[in-house]
């Protein structure tokens, strides 16, 4: 009854708030994506684009567009709570287990918007759930488990290829413990070959196109800007990476919440219950230390939590009643107290107001802003549409017809694309990740509407006349990103057929 009543819960609390901001810059590209459905996509496989598909026939609504991360939210508050149940945890555990896991900050913006990240916490701790039961049952229920783990895998792969990296946490965690028996059966080869043919049509995408998401990789490392009010989350340094993700890793499931989770990596070495699992604490280590070596971004390993929580709950219920109702009514209070912060529970104003009351915003007489990076990127879409059909429609007729509105973010054409036509342009093009493979649609790059600053410098070495026409701004943006310059670019050095190839970028 308890996975039941949170997994509702989960439902009615982000049914109820899905709707309110506006699109997130991601979503606008997945819907470019959506019309054109593939195998793969330069920089994510291609679940994304499916569920934005399935909102086609709304027009794309908020709420229909978020529907299955709303689903995988609720899902993976279910699973905590019947992990931690399976586990032998009683009411107080689950209880705490699936309230730490709903209310967790990263689950909270997961579950609202859709990203490739959005899936992750469900696949990932299915994965995790269904590799405890191996490890648990008896060999007669092992094949169907087996294959149930496998279907787990390929599909959290199509969400986001970053579940490679839970799976190899997990093998080394049972190779490291006296589980490592249960790799020794021919389950294992059968369920790696099930894997590898279910995600064969996506790697035979990748591998015809030279296997662009590499690149992707490489070009979010050399890209690590910092917000506009300082905070720098993600460096170049290893060391000061290493230290910013251990840093983030409080930040996303909430401090409040770390004690508990990290009585889930400790306990299996001290709770003789839960002995079988260390190599889930094993493998925890495993990933962090994988993470920091590779520079990867904070919330990449957020999906592990659910799962930590859940034998973490189950942990702390052998601990005096007092200690235990301080730690739950702390939580919680702490959760609401942040939850505008992850959940749009609140108008946009009323939003800044309150952290500028939290003293997170407007210090020393300053202006209060809008201090979410996720829920600023939810906003002037619109608006960037309305800017750039002021300076198209400013053309003569006979320029217009051979411009091409070029933007040099996916977000930016995604926007354009989404927004664009009730202004009367024509579809975008950009030269980032998949855009950049949807070409030019034949403009022959006479003269170009150039949304952004990012590419302008190059830009500059192919068109002989670069000039800035208008510069869109929205105030809501102002912790992500400043206006948005509106160049109109002419007299090109070659067609721009030519000058495409030069444009290419791939990367976050």
């Amino acid at each position: 009854m308890i996975a039941i009543g949170l997994l509702c819960a989960a439902l009615l609390l982000h049914g109820a708030t899905a709707w309110r901001y506006g699109y997130f810059r991601d979503e606008l590209y997945f819907i470019a994506c959506s019309k054109h459905l593939a195998w793969g996509y330069v920089d994510q496989p291609p679940l994304v684009a499916a569920a934005a598909w399935l909102a086609g026939p709304t027009g794309y609504q908020l709420v229909a567009l978020r529907v299955l991360p709303i689903l995988a939210a609720a899902g993976t508050v279910y699973l905590a709570v019947r992990l931690t149940k399976d586990l032998g945890g009683g009411r107080f555990a689950q209880m705490l287990a699936g309230i730490a896991t709903l209310l967790m900050p990263a689950y909270l913006l997961l579950g609202n918007t859709l990203t490739t990240s959005s899936f992750e916490p469900f696949f990932w701790t299915l994965t995790i759930y269904l590799t405890i039961r191996i490890v648990r049952d008896h060999a007669s229920t092992r094949p169907r488990l087996w294959l149930a783990l496998a279907v787990a895998i390929a599909l959290g792969a199509y969400a986001k290829y970053s579940i490679v990296l839970l799976v190899g946490a997990l093998i080394a965690g049972l190779l490291l413990t006296n589980e490592r028996p249960v790799l020794r059966t021919l389950y294992v080869v059968c369920a790696a070959a099930f894997v590898a043919l279910a995600l064969a049509p996506n790697l035979t995408w990748q591998a015809a196109h030279g296997w662009p998401f590499l690149a992707v990789i490489q070009g979010d490392a050399a890209h690590r800007p910092s917000f506009a009010n300082g905070l720098t989350l993600e460096y170049q340094s290893l060391a000061n990476n290493a230290v910013a993700f251990a840093l983030e890793q409080l930040l996303y499931t909430n401090p409040l919440a770390a004690p508990i989770w990290l009585a889930g990596i400790v306990a299996p070495f001290r709770v003789a219950a839960l002995r079988d699992l260390r190599f889930i604490a094993l493998a925890c280590i495993v990933l962090f230390l994988a993470a920091v070596t590779l520079g990867a971004k904070g919330y990449y390993i957020i999906g592990i939590y659910a799962a930590l929580l859940a034998v973490g709950a189950v942990a702390i219920e052998r601990v005096a009643a007092p200690l235990r109702a301080t730690l739950f009514a702390v939580l919680v209070a702490v959760a609401i107290v942040a939850l505008p912060l992850s959940l749009p529970v609140l108008p946009v104003e009323g939003l800044v107001a309150y952290t500028k009351l939290l003293g997170l915003t407007g210090r020393d007489g300053t202006p209060a802003h809008l201090i979410q990076p996720v829920f600023a990127e939810e906003f002037g879409w619109d608006r960037l549409a309305q800017d750039v059909a002021r300076v198209y429609f400013g053309l003569p007729n006979d320029i217009r017809a051979r411009t091409a509105i070029y933007a040099d973010t996916y977000g930016d054409a995604g926007a354009l694309d989404f927004f664009g036509p009730r202004y009367g342009l024509p579809p975008a093009i950009s030269s980032q990740n998949n855009y950049y493979l949807w070409g030019t649609r034949g403009y022959d790059g006479v003269a170009l509407v150039a949304i952004g600053a990012t590419r302008i410098d190059l830009l500059r070495r192919y068109y002989r006349s670069v000039t800035l026409a208008r510069t869109s701004t929205e105030p809501y943006k102002w912790v992500v990103e400043g206006p948005a310059p509106i160049y109109l670019c002419r007299d090109p050095v070659a067609p721009l057929s030519q000058i495409w190839p030069h444009l290419r970028w791939y990367g976050a």
